[in-house]
């Protein structure tokens, strides 16, 4: 009998310890909006009291297959765009928008470009630009490339690299002349390149989400969360971190 009380036991704390868990607000986001995300969080976290889980890794493609396998992951934080392009069995019952933000081009100190048909000019011999494959604003550079036309002519000057991150490192340190980015590494590391443009068009929209995984429409905390994202708070952060 006592043995039945104790294996009784153990399976009502470890129901309790998964509802728990899948009650709780767990996130994830793509590396080139892991501070954005994180920065959300703690605001929730602050105003809230809640507890909220945070899982950060690779690129989204990474992040939603460790979701479809098994992860408490339930908010995912992206661009619809790369959302759109990938291939993954992870269902969502919920998009809530979050605004929008723009192609970036910086350059290296020593630079000073006055527009984008600069690009075509012999001071700037390379650019740098996120894996179309991966990143967003590599397809969102590229299109914008090809819209202007320029997409053979600047062929032998282009090159391309992992990641945002990695574009505006190569730019600040002076590696690469300019590179296409996101405002997100510009407003927090300004002093370090010469300047940037934004660009407003020739490239396909990119819209900021947040969506809920299929399951966890109802979780409490979700909403919360989800309602919080909507608040003059959340949309100041959102703004700093260039999403508007």
């Amino acid at each position: 009998m006592l043995r039945k009380i104790i294996v009784a036991a153990a399976f009502a704390a470890l129901f309790a310890c998964g509802a728990a868990r899948a009650e709780t607000v767990s996130v994830t986001t793509g590396a080139g909006y892991v501070p954005m995300s994180k920065a959300l969080v703690a605001a929730w976290k602050q105003k809230s009291g809640a507890s909220v889980s945070e899982s950060y890794g690779g690129n989204i493609g990474q992040m939603l297959a460790q979701i479809a396998s098994g992860s408490y992951v339930n908010v995912v934080i992206t661009d619809k765009g790369t959302l759109e392009r990938l291939k993954t069995p992870v269902k969502f019952s919920t998009e809530q928008n979050l605004g929008r933000t723009p192609l970036v081009l910086v350059w290296r100190k020593g630079l000073s470009l006055k527009s984008p048909d600069d690009l075509q000019g012999s001071a700037v011999k390379t650019i740098a630009l996120p894996d179309p494959k991966a990143a967003v604003y590599g397809r969102a550079g590229a299109a914008y490339l090809k819209s202007r036309g320029w997409d053979q002519s600047l062929k032998a000057k282009t090159m391309q690299v992992a990641n945002v991150p990695q574009v505006f490192s190569y730019v600040s340190r002076g590696e690469v002349d300019t590179g296409f980015v996101n405002r997100q590494v510009v407003s927090h590391g300004a002093g370090k390149i010469g300047g940037s443009l934004e660009i407003k068009d020739g490239y396909p929209p990119i819209d900021m989400v947040a969506l809920v995984v299929s399951g966890h429409e109802k979780d409490a905390n979700v909403k919360a969360f989800l309602g919080f994202l909507k608040t003059p708070e959340a949309k100041r952060i959102l703004k700093n971190f260039g999403i508007d």
